[in-house]
């Protein structure tokens, strides 16, 4: 283990930081897995015939020991709420998070 799986490990375990979560692939086979997921607010900027328009984003991150196949049109859950996976990608250097765009 490299310290940077060490340090996301006290991160995501941190309940300050992240919360439980549930994944679950798109389609009627999807088996949900339980997870935890780190969650940003951001504004996603849209650019458009000379128009500027921002709106509000929901950023999660997920560690792929804890879901090594993460599919767009999927779905995260926490505390009740349901979210789609609009954009999926493994970001870091190391691909050791996924990087989930929701909406």
């Amino acid at each position: 283990m490299s310290v940077f799986d060490a340090m996301f490990g006290v991160l995501f375990a941190d309940p300050n930081m992240a919360s439980d979560a549930t994944y679950t692939a798109p389609g009627l086979g999807g088996v949900p897995t339980p997870c935890r997921a780190i969650f940003r607010q951001t504004d996603m900027d849209w650019r458009g015939n000379d128009v500027e328009v921002s709106t509000p984003g929901r950023i999660a991150e997920v560690r792929v020991a804890e879901v090594p196949m993460m599919k767009e049109g999927g779905t995260l859950a926490v505390d009740g709420k349901s979210y789609t996976i609009q954009s999926a990608s493994r970001p870091n250097t190391d691909r050791t998070l996924w990087r989930l765009e929701l909406r």
